[in-house]
């Protein structure tokens, strides 16, 4: 069925009931002021029948002008009072609503609302005033949200940017050591540089991307083969820049192609990397594997764990455990990670193992 509306009473119409009653009022006592100013003269004539003098005539004639000035000025009072009535039943509480309202939105108080129940022309500005109102707080909100969602996105970008520069001081200060001794062999080097002019090309695009993009959920991933053998070679050599000695990577690859955005990988790697780093006492574990088209990155520490309130709130932005031990942590890592695996097909999901704490990203690779 449809729905069924309200019959909307026009305003013009609300003031006919007070229409009788200004009339009945303004006859009634039109006729009582003319029935008792002549019933007065005729009382005051028999009385001063025998006594004609000045003062007999000024009363008379103010008695016979009084109906002049009473039947006008109970007709004018019968239009007033009933205009006042209306004015404060009909009127009076729509024109407060509208005027409150208006102060609010001067106010950009924007979170209330606008109800006045009567079906007339007042009630239907209520409900456009309340209309414009919702539409407002909408905009706001959608403002609101986007200069967030701006400020997410430079946070998760400048985020991004310390793991890879951290990856090319680890390559720059292990040339400067080793490189004036002599200790660096001509293919050492040239794969320092190769895995150096990667990072570099990493940052140039993602830079682009970013710049490209609004959102974090406007990343489109950029899809392209590569062999599992080359991929999990970058995932060998980036943690071990990362963590060092305290790296492990489990998992043997296979000699066949994957189709996957490795820039996306890679970077939800890092940041899965230099989480479990901060709270790891001895070793940082990595299982890799593919399966069923689904590429597997789970990384292990061996710290204390999650806590419960991590567990549920950890991949949202800037969540902060309080035992955190590292004070200039944004909290984005796993958020930007969650957001990034949803965006090739997957999730990230986070848990405690027997040994300390477990993050799994997941990633769909045709």
């Amino acid at each position: 069925m449809g729905k069924i509306e309200k019959k909307r009473h026009s305003l013009k119409w609300s003031i006919a009931p007070y229409l009788p009653f200004c009339l009945i009022a303004a006859y009634l006592g039109t006729m009582t002021i003319a029935v008792g100013t002549n019933y007065l003269q005729d009382w005051y004539m028999g009385r001063h029948l025998n006594s004609f003098n000045m003062g007999y005539f000024i009363v008379y004639w103010i008695i016979s002008y009084a109906q002049m000035i009473l039947i006008p000025a109970w007709v004018i009072f019968c239009i007033v009072v009933p205009g006042i009535i209306f004015y404060n039943w009909e009127l009076k509480k729509p024109i407060d609503i509208l005027l409150d309202a208006s102060r609010k939105i001067a106010d950009n108080e924007l979170d209330f609302k606008v109800e006045y129940k009567k079906q007339n022309e007042l009630g239907m500005l209520c409900t456009a005033f309340d209309d414009m109102r919702s539409a407002l707080y909408e905009n706001n909100l959608e403002m609101w949200r986007s200069l967030e969602e701006r400020k997410r996105l430079n946070s998760a970008f400048s985020h991004d940017l310390r793991t890879p520069l951290t990856v090319l001081r680890g390559y720059t200060d292990f040339l400067e050591k080793y490189i004036p001794d002599g200790k660096v062999t001509q293919e050492k080097l040239l794969s320092v540089i190769s895995m150096m002019n990667g990072q570099i090309s990493r940052l140039e695009h993602y830079a682009q991307k970013m710049n490209a993009v609004q959102k974090l959920e406007d990343i489109v991933p950029n899809i392209h083969n590569i062999p599992e053998e080359e991929l999990f070679s970058i995932l060998s050599e980036t943690g071990k820049m990362i963590v060092g000695d305290k790296f492990r990577l489990d998992g043997a690859p296979d000699h066949r192609n994957i189709s996957i955005d490795t820039e996306l990988v890679i970077q939800v790697y890092e940041n899965l990397i230099s989480n479990a780093v901060r709270y790891t006492e001895n070793t940082v574990t990595v299982n890799c594997g593919i399966a069923e088209n689904i590429l597997t990155i789970s990384v292990l520490d061996d710290g204390k764990g999650f806590t419960e309130e991590a567990l549920k709130n950890a991949a949202q932005p800037f969540f902060r455990d309080g035992k955190e031990p590292d004070k200039t942590h944004f909290g984005l890592g796993l958020y930007i990670s969650r957001i990034l695996c949803e965006k090739c097909g997957r999730t990230l999901t986070m848990e405690n193992h027997e040994n300390g704490g477990k993050v799994t990203a997941k990633f769909f690779c045709g």
